[in-house]
């Protein structure tokens, strides 16, 4: 009884807290001349992992070569391939913000025909390949799924540290537009008040001069 539920509890932590995932392959038609781009707002020092694959042209129907690409926030390019047919790219990013994967199908925009893609990519502790990791240090299936466990928290943890690194950015370049704002209406001020007593001087010497007052 109590210990059944207790295995049972345990399981359904195990299963939420390693076997779920966020990321899911996806499979999508690419039209002749269309780029199509998947981004994902990753943390620093994390692993990503991608499968795709391009489905084989029917025979008698035109060539459309579909390249692959994937930038990083600051538009450097990771991986890239001419005219892929499946294959796989693996990276640690080195820093926050957005990561894009991009498809481009080259084929000519009147034959008005597409190109089935599928794209798998995993990152964190998704993208880890634990069999290995079991070889290594021999672990049984529970260490395995303690492991896991671990390397999930420890992920939470390191993403909710870069969010909050984010919002301390965000807020601090909130204060300095605040900041640069005042100032600029204080110059504002300044110059139209500065501007209005020359004018009213300039304009009481000319009725002075003239006798109109």
């Amino acid at each position: 009884g109590m210990v059944r539920r207790g295995e049972r509890l345990l399981a359904a932590v195990l299963v939420l807290l390693v076997g779920w995932s966020g990321v899911e392959a996806i499979s999508f038609d690419l039209a002749s001349s269309k780029v199509k781009c998947f981004s994902e707002d990753l943390a620093d020092n994390t692993l990503v992992v991608g499968d795709y694959a391009m489905e084989p042209i029917p025979e008698g129907q035109n060539r459309m070569p579909v390249d692959i690409q994937v930038t990083d926030p600051l538009e450097k390019v990771l991986y890239s391939l001419e005219d892929a047919k499946e294959g796989k790219f693996a990276f640690t990013t080195s820093l926050q913000g957005d990561y894009i994967v991009c498809f481009h199908n080259k084929g000519l925009p009147e034959l008005k025909t597409v190109r089935r893609v599928k794209l798998d990519m995993k990152h964190g502790i998704d993208a880890q390949d634990y069999s290995k990791v079991i070889k290594a240090d021999h672990l049984t299936g529970v260490q395995t799924s303690l492991r896991k466990i671990e390397d999930r928290v420890e992920q939470i943890r390191h993403e909710f540290q870069a969010q909050k690194d984010r919002e301390k950015e965000l807020r601090d370049l909130s204060e300095q537009t605040c900041e640069r704002i005042v100032y600029f209406a204080i110059f504002t001020i300044t110059v139209l008040a500065a501007t209005g007593a020359v004018e009213t001087h300039w304009l009481f010497n000319y009725f002075k001069v003239n006798k109109y007052i």
